[in-house]
């Protein structure tokens, strides 16, 4: 497909994505808009091991959120972490509860030159929305020399998709996810569907249209909604620096 045809494809898709989105809106609307959200650094909190449950089995030595300002790149949101094999650094940012049924991540991640040195394992990009007594969790990785994965919720499991992890090259990357839920399912083993509907890296987008079930949500949690980054050491080093930096972070929420 030529670059037009592209463009014309995820064109008409965001059409009828926000067609679909406005046309399910009654009396009360839930329209977000957060644009912007690696400009407020306070909002993005850590997950590590031991007193957070990112997954892998390493404790880091060091992480850091923090904003680049003039340094390279400039005005991104720097995420990075230090350990031993198999750690993996999350962090998440709620923007605040909400009963939308569409929602689309944009964003550019930029990585550096050591990316291809065997100790990135994945990066992750998740929506999340918590809205009881469900735990939609929209989870997607880039495996390094692998592929693209979502996540079912419900069995706790990671799912290759078609598209290959492709972001292996040092510099900019723009991402964007488009997935949505349908109020009142639970035709996935007795539970909502999780609809991975497209992705887009680098202006080339991949329809999937595939359906995992959501998980019940747990008992201390409130509902809400938002987005994680995550970063994943490999197995391949005793211990190991990774970097990725973030900016242009819009979150859409749709529906009702």
């Amino acid at each position: 497909m030529t670059n037009a045809g592209r463009l014309c494809l995820v064109t008409l898709f965001v059409i009828l994505f926000l067609t679909l989105g406005f046309l399910t809106l009654g009396t009360a609307q839930a329209q977000t808009f957060n644009m912007g959200l690696e400009t407020n650094l306070p909002l993005w909190n850590p997950c590590v091991l031991p007193t957070c449950q990112p997954g892998g089995s390493g404790i880091p030595t060091k992480v850091v959120i923090a904003e680049t300002g003039s340094k390279w790149p400039p005005d991104s949101l720097e995420l990075s972490v230090t350990g031993p094999a198999w750690t993996n650094f999350l962090v998440w940012n709620k923007v605040g509860s909400t009963s939308a049924t569409y929602f689309q991540s944009d964003f550019w991640i930029y990585l550096p030159s050591n990316i291809n040195d065997g100790a990135y394992q994945a990066l992750e990009y998740d929506i999340f929305q918590f809205l009881t007594p469900y735990e939609f969790m929209w989870g997607s990785e880039c495996v390094i020399g692998g592929q693209w994965q979502i996540w079912d919720q419900f069995h706790g499991q990671w799912l290759d998709t078609s598209r290959a992890c492709q972001m292996n090259v040092s510099g900019w990357h723009h991402i964007q996810w488009w997935v949505h839920r349908v109020g009142g399912d639970t035709s996935c083993e007795g539970n909502p569907c999780m609809f991975y509907d497209m992705l887009g890296i680098d202006e080339v987008y991949t329809a999937f249209g595939t359906k995992e079930p959501a998980g019940p949500m747990p008992a201390n949690w409130s509902n809400n909604s938002g987005l994680n980054f995550q970063l994943d050491i490999s197995g391949t080093k005793k211990s190991a620096t990774i970097t990725e930096y973030i900016q242009k972070v819009n979150f859409t929420e749709l529906g009702n």
